[in-house]
């Protein structure tokens, strides 16, 4: 038998859920890149609130993916970012996506990306960019396969790196 997930906008009430999820994703990230910085405990401590903001906030999609016996496994969010001086002018932004490792492969980020899609084609939004962490193989290959493409790099460096490192 097959597991039934519905994709939904988050509720007030999925919040310990979505901060599980979002907890779960920046110990994911720490540790595909030991480079990363880390989150404090003070931050960490105060995701909830943020994450309270956030669900909130009109400007803000956040979807969930919920399992039918599980609950919440998945989750991502979207916003439009407005710039002037670029175009497009307006364009989407997706902050960031998780999907618990067990319900993974079984098209639930793929299912919650053609959802925020919506979201953005009712905001006029054509393009849609994300940040992905170096080292996250899985989400590289999973974002390429969405057809996401680099455009940009951070690139970063300890200052001891770069007073050792500095040309002649």
């Amino acid at each position: 038998m097959t597991a039934s997930y519905t994709i939904r906008p988050a509720l007030p009430s999925d919040l310990p859920a979505v901060t599980d999820l979002v907890h779960a994703l920046q110990d994911h990230l720490e540790a595909s890149n030991p480079d990363l910085w880390r989150i404090t405990e003070e931050a960490r401590a105060n995701l909830k609130g943020q994450l309270a903001s956030r669900l909130r906030d009109p400007r803000i999609c956040t979807l969930v993916a919920e399992h039918e016996q599980e609950g919440i496994v998945g989750v991502i969010f979207g916003r439009v970012v407005t710039n002037r001086r670029y175009t497009p002018a307006q364009a989407g932004q997706i902050d960031q996506a998780f999907v618990y490792e067990s319900h993974r492969r079984q098209g639930i980020g793929t299912q919650l990306v053609a959802h925020l899609n919506e979201f953005f084609a009712q905001q006029n939004v054509e393009d849609i960019s994300l940040r992905y962490v170096v080292g996250n193989e899985q989400a590289a290959r999973f974002w390429a396969s969405l057809g996401f493409s680099p455009r940009i790099i951070t690139a970063g460096a300890t200052r001891k790196d770069l007073a050792q490192n500095r040309e002649p």
